[in-house]
């Protein structure tokens, strides 16, 4: 009877309400004194719970959870499946942390050991009996027993969860970016494995496509949230999403030698393509062809590169040929005339206006003009000639190795 009592929490129920009001201001300090135990005696936690905003989030949940722990001295147990379930979590996010299950259930006997030494000299202080001792910790042993045995609940589950989920993510990613949707085979099959994904049917999607340069460290664990389908270490590394800006903003963590680009969003027919353009976005970045501020290029902000470079061999041809007329002319030299001849097609303007436009006097610009109707002629005049040269020009921008 004693066990069973002890593991519905009734035996905090019927210690004084003494016992709680002595414990109840030394919490802040108990609390610091655990996450400090845990950090010295669990090298998985050392890095977090020693220093920095990790340390004050610890110290912050271990005051909570004894808070509410002290809370249940003197009253009727009636949350004792509350607290579970939150040891259940504990379980569940130190998987997804990575922590293993050993190094959670110890960070718990650390916190048990020290809060009872805390709890045993505030009782003596306050001259509480020895029953009241030996009720408290009667109650503290119950609850390691049960609280150990909720986390590896919550772990195994969180595992179990994880390697399903992730077969069946990576069946359904492999199923789009392969073309295979419902314009490509029955209805049925695709429906039974949106459903066995476990995820909603979206009305777009965003592909991602990742490349890790030789040596660089594994994708690490946790920058995407699990519901997104993602295989970064597959044949091709992939991921897709229905909603980027959300589940992608973890990947501006991406470890040095990583890269990653997001498609275009599309209907879900549509996200072979999709992947095809990120994939081409992650090719042209690593030739240096493409800039991003970080690790993640959004195509969307690329649309004209890519559109340039969709076809590399037809717009060097079309460079070649449209600028001919510049040929000739000195590396310096030709610089300068296709920068205004750029500013030129784009604007229609004036001397005076191109001048400001290129920060420079009219009567340079006027020169420069002469020289470009010399080269030129009628083709100035011409909007289909006009578009070509500015297309032929953007496209010795991009590939400037073809200029």
């Amino acid at each position: 009877m004693r066990g069973s009592a002890a593991s519905d929490g009734s035996v905090w129920s019927r210690l004084p309400h003494e016992l709680g009001d002595a414990v109840r201001p030394r919490i802040p300090e108990i609390a610091r004194a655990c996450i400090d135990a845990i950090a010295a005696e669990i090298p998985e936690y050392s890095g977090t719970f020693g220093h920095g905003p990790g340390r004050a989030v610890a110290i912050e949940q271990a005051r909570r959870g004894i808070e509410r722990d002290v809370d249940r001295v003197g009253t009727p147990a009636m949350w004792q499946a509350d607290r579970l379930a939150g040891f259940r979590g504990h379980g569940r996010e130190a998987f997804h942390n990575g922590l293993s299950r050993e190094a959670v259930q110890a960070a718990v006997r650390v916190s048990s050991r020290i809060t009872w030494r805390w709890i045993a000299d505030i009782a003596r202080e306050a001259g509480l009996s020895g029953d009241v001792l030996y009720g408290a910790a009667e109650g503290m042993f119950a609850d390691v027993e049960t609280s150990m045995a909720a986390i590896a609940e919550g772990y195994r589950a969180a595992e179990a969860a994880v390697a399903g989920t992730g077969e069946r993510h990576r069946r359904l990613l492999r199923a789009l970016l392969g073309g295979r949707t419902p314009a490509a085979e029955t209805f049925q099959e695709w429906d039974s494995l949106v459903a066995a994904s476990g995820l909603p049917v979206p009305e777009r999607v965003a592909a991602v496509a990742f490349r890790a340069l030789p040596g660089a460290p594994e994708f690490p664990p946790g920058l995407l949230p699990e519901h997104v389908p993602a295989d970064p270490a597959g044949d091709p590394p992939a991921a897709l999403t229905p909603a980027p800006d959300v589940d992608l903003a973890g990947l501006a963590g991406l470890p040095p030698g990583w890269t990653a680009a997001v498609g275009p969003l599309v209907p879900p027919a549509e996200a072979p393509e999709s992947f095809r353009i990120a994939r081409r976005a992650v090719d042209l970045a690593a030739r240096g062809l493409l800039d991003a501020p970080g690790p993640v290029i959004w195509c969307r902000d690329h649309v004209t590169t890519l559109l340039l470079l969709a076809d590399e061999f037809l717009l060097t041809q079309l460079a070649s040929t449209t600028l001919e007329p510049l040929s000739g002319l000195s590396g310096r030299r030709r610089e300068q005339l296709a920068e205004t001849l750029l500013a030129l097609v784009r604007t229609r303007g004036s001397a005076p206006e191109l001048g400001r436009v290129l920060d420079l006097h009219p009567q340079t610009i006027r020169a420069r003009l002469k020289k470009l109707a010399e080269l030129f002629g009628d083709r100035l005049d011409d909007p289909g000639e006009r578009l070509r040269l500015e297309l032929a020009l953007l496209a010795e921008r991009a590939l400037p190795d073809h200029g």
